[in-house]
């Protein structure tokens, strides 16, 4: 873990670019990109942001602007220069944001971070790393279910080959388990021990805490920040939630309890922690 920190943070001017992945849905990508988003705005760092995703989720969650990609394959089919150009714009974000040695953060959705390696690799943008003095880690997120592990492992597979030089920082999302609770003769298990386990063996691992059944889904429903949702004023929860006071105060305290542990995680890995101590 401390050779994994040291190679991400060595020198400050180093700008890193995030990629999360995980060509399976529902594995908690999309919040886990808004949690790295939220804790860099708490340290008051900058942090240029894409998703390639035509649901633009995490502009709506944060409420700032988001570079979007939308890539179609059908398009692409069509026109297969269409789909390059899709990615040119996420080029340039890149790139201006390593001249300000501003970080990145780039989430991708289901069945996109294929595409995004190939256009990775046709444009050799491991070159273009190099010159702009970028480091890039790829997190791949997965929960302990057998395909959620194995497209995680996929991703990195693809990943690797477009971008040989990235980190690895693996994130178990605990929302259904944890993975030291799968049963040894499962499918799941076999998965881990394969495809997951060597890859954390490589890698920094963080844990994706998981929140009480129901607890976000009325702060999501509302459109809520997670740093906004652990301040609101009871009243105002209990609004949004239809909950009375008590359950409302719990919820509160499971998204605070959440955000609380989850942000310790990221100190592991965030450059903008170790960067806000060398300067202070």
């Amino acid at each position: 873990m401390s050779d994994i920190k040291a190679s991400l943070l060595a020198k400050t001017r180093t700008a890193v670019v995030f990629i999360i992945i995980n060509d399976k849905g529902g594995q908690g990508k999309s919040f886990h990109a808004q949690a790295i988003a939220e804790h860099a705005a708490l340290h008051d760092a900058p942090l240029a942001l894409a998703q390639i995703d035509a649901q633009q989720r995490m502009g709506k969650a944060l409420g700032r602007a988001v570079l979007t990609i939308t890539s179609d394959p059908k398009a692409g089919r069509r026109d297969p220069s269409a789909e390059i150009r899709a990615y040119t714009p996420l080029y340039g974000m890149v790139e201006r944001a390593a001249a300000r040695s501003v970080d990145t953060l780039i989430d991708t959705g289901a069945n996109q971070a294929g595409r995004l390696f190939f256009w990775a690799g046709l444009v050799d943008l491991a070159e273009d790393f190099k010159i702009w003095n970028v480091r890039v880690v790829l997190m791949p997120v997965y929960t302990a279910e057998a395909e959620g592990m194995r497209k995680a492992a996929e991703a990195v597979r693809t990943g690797l080959e477009a971008l040989p030089e990235a980190s690895l920082v693996m994130v178990r999302n605990h929302r259904d388990g944890s993975i030291e609770d799968l049963h040894p003769a499962s499918e799941a298990a076999e998965v881990y021990k394969t495809l997951i386990l060597p890859l954390e063996k490589r890698a920094a691992v963080l844990r994706m805490p998981a929140i009480a059944a129901g607890a976000w889904r009325p702060f999501e429903a509302a459109g809520c920040r997670i740093i906004k949702a652990v301040e609101l004023p009871v009243p105002r929860v209990m609004a949004l939630s239809g909950l009375p006071r008590p359950e409302a105060k719990i919820i509160r305290g499971d998204v605070a309890a959440f955000a609380a542990e989850f942000f310790a995680e990221l100190d592991k890995v965030v450059p903008w922690v170790v960067k806000e101590a060398r300067n202070g």
